[in-house]
């Protein structure tokens, strides 16, 4: 489904979620034999809880090329700026697209949560490894949730009811604190040769110690997201996640599987829009000549690297042959839709997590070694996991001292930052350099980088060259999605407004949300 029309250049928003409901119902690998509307099911018989499931992960990371694009692409993968546009797309700017943004709400409301709750709930009493498994997928939705808007529906959605209040972010997160913690235990307590949901499975195929890293690892990482609001609960919750076990080395990944029918929604999508790598992604990887590059982004039609400025306006656009479609580069060749059906969807990387515990024991945790050897082991975990396999290459690349470039491009943009790649002796700029390659290591999951952009400010990025938004200034970045429309429409405007003051301000896309207190 492409939003964006190439022939002349305009955006249209009449956006059926007939048609969304349609697409979401019909594209899930291992969900062909379902074939009704799960919201409408009283229960689910043993036979179609583990198609459920798959449905569920898949929709729940917004696998569909459509619901990509509108909740990934179009939005987060801007902000953090993986990505910058060349058609002049208005979220470049910071224009907050309401027609788009209520189909990443509509996915988790009326798809992926009520399917899910009722895997749970079939689950409860006569499959522990499922139910566990099912309720640490529900912390992992949940969390790319709450950090889209703040406040939402939680503890009571999918009740049922017409009307559903709000839970506070810092409730939500500390339930789902408790989810992870009970669904560890449970699968601790198991067979760790079960197999929970097999093949259906699109993620581990029921392999429980994998999940049980995958739900430490995650654990982490909400825990990191709250370090700065609430620092003694951050700590005892990284602690304890790191002390349970977590992923540490390229085999623990978590990737989805794909197939004809519930392809890797990048690849497909990548043609559709003027995607291209960022400028900011330019001056870092060029600057420390970092052999990612040419796996993420391919070369323009000069052969060579070249990015663009996150915000440029159509005229800007057109005013420059450098900001053109032939001489900038696009996703790199992994993401294309030839193998759309085979290359794996990002769930969360084993480099992220060294580099979470590297920034715990900055803060003086207990992660189980120091800030450096985990920084740097981060780094070679993330080199590997893109192919980069000789020894030399790495060391050198961690040891450089080569720092960002200046570029050649429509404002003759001066390098991004100072830092080199080679672990600094002072402790802010250490920050600095743990939460850059991070960034970089995060690609292509624009919705985590973002969500670190607006806790840390780091990595330092380019301001966007205009924003439309009167409220997020140019230098700035968007601190959140506003809530949709309709819930001020419906039976549900009482309790969005009682929703808003749970968010500490008022409902614009510069309120930030809860953890983010820098």
């Amino acid at each position: 489904m492409k939003i964006f029309d190439l022939r002349n250049n305009r955006y249209t928003t009449t956006i059926s979620l007939l048609f969304f409901l349609f697409i979401f119902s019909n594209c899930t690998k291992k969900f062909d034999e379902l074939n009704t509307d799960p919201t409408t099911f009283s229960s689910l018989t043993p036979a179609t809880i583990p198609n459920a499931f798959a449905k569920a992960e898949y929709q729940g990371i917004y696998g569909d090329p459509g619901i990509y694009e509108l909740a990934r692409a179009l939005f987060p993968d801007y902000w953090c700026q993986f990505y910058a546009d060349a058609y002049g797309a208005p979220t470049d700017r910071y224009v907050i697209v309401q027609d788009w943004i209520i189909s990443q709400w509509n996915s988790v409301y009326t798809v992926t949560w009520p399917t899910l709750k009722k895997v749970i709930e079939a689950t409860q009493n006569t499959d522990a490894g499922a139910n566990a498994i099912a309720k640490i997928w529900k912390a992992y939705i949940f969390h790319y949730h709450t950090d889209f808007y703040g406040p939402v529906p939680y503890s009571h959605a999918g009740n049922g009811d017409l009307s559903i209040p709000y839970d506070s972010q810092k409730d939500i997160y500390y339930d789902l604190f408790n989810t992870l913690d009970s669904a560890v235990t449970t699968l601790q307590s198991l067979d760790q040769t079960q197999t929970p949901y097999g093949d259906n499975d699109l993620i581990f195929h029921g392999n429980i110690p994998k999940w049980i890293k995958l739900a430490n690892t995650l654990r982490l990482r909400l825990a990191m997201r709250i370090s700065f609001v609430e620092p003694g609960k951050a700590k005892e919750e990284a602690e304890k996640a790191y002390s349970l076990g977590v992923m540490t080395s390229n085999d623990d990944n978590a990737m989805m599987d794909v197939a004809d029918n519930s392809p890797n929604g990048l690849s497909l999508m990548s043609p559709w829009e003027g995607f291209r790598m960022s400028a900011s992604m330019e001056s870092y990887l060029k600057g420390y000549t970092d052999p990612r590059m040419k796996v993420y982004y391919s070369p323009a039609a000069s052969g060579q690297y070249r990015g663009l400025r996150n915000g440029l306006t159509s005229a800007q656009l057109s005013a420059d042959p450098r900001n053109s479609l032939d001489s900038t580069s696009n996703i790199g060749a992994l993401w294309v839709p030839d193998d759309a059906s085979t290359n794996k969807l990002t769930v969360m990387y084993s480099a992220e997590a060294y580099f979470l515990r590297a920034e715990g024991a900055l803060n003086g945790w207990n992660m189980g070694g120091t800030a450096q050897e985990l920084y740097e082991q981060g780094i070679r975990t993330s080199l590997q996991q893109w192919g980069i396999a000789d020894n030399t290459a790495i060391e050198n690349y961690i040891n450089g001292t080569s720092t960002p470039i200046a570029l050649n491009d429509y404002f003759n943009s001066p390098a991004v930052a100072s830092i080199p790649v080679k672990f600094s002796a002072n402790v802010q700029e250490q920050r600095q350099q743990i939460l850059t390659q991070k960034w970089i290591a995060l690609f292509p999951d624009g919705i985590e980088a973002w969500a670190e952009v607006r806790r840390t400010g780091y990595p330092k990025l380019y301001p966007v060259a205009n924003s439309d938004n009167p409220d997020v200034p140019k230098d700035s970045i968007i601190k959140r999605f506003l809530f949709v429309p309709y819930e001020y429409q419906t039976n549900n405007k009482a309790v969005v407004e009682t929703g808003v003051p749970l968010l500490g301000g008022p409902d614009k896309s510069s309120t930030p949300v809860w953890w983010d207190v820098r």
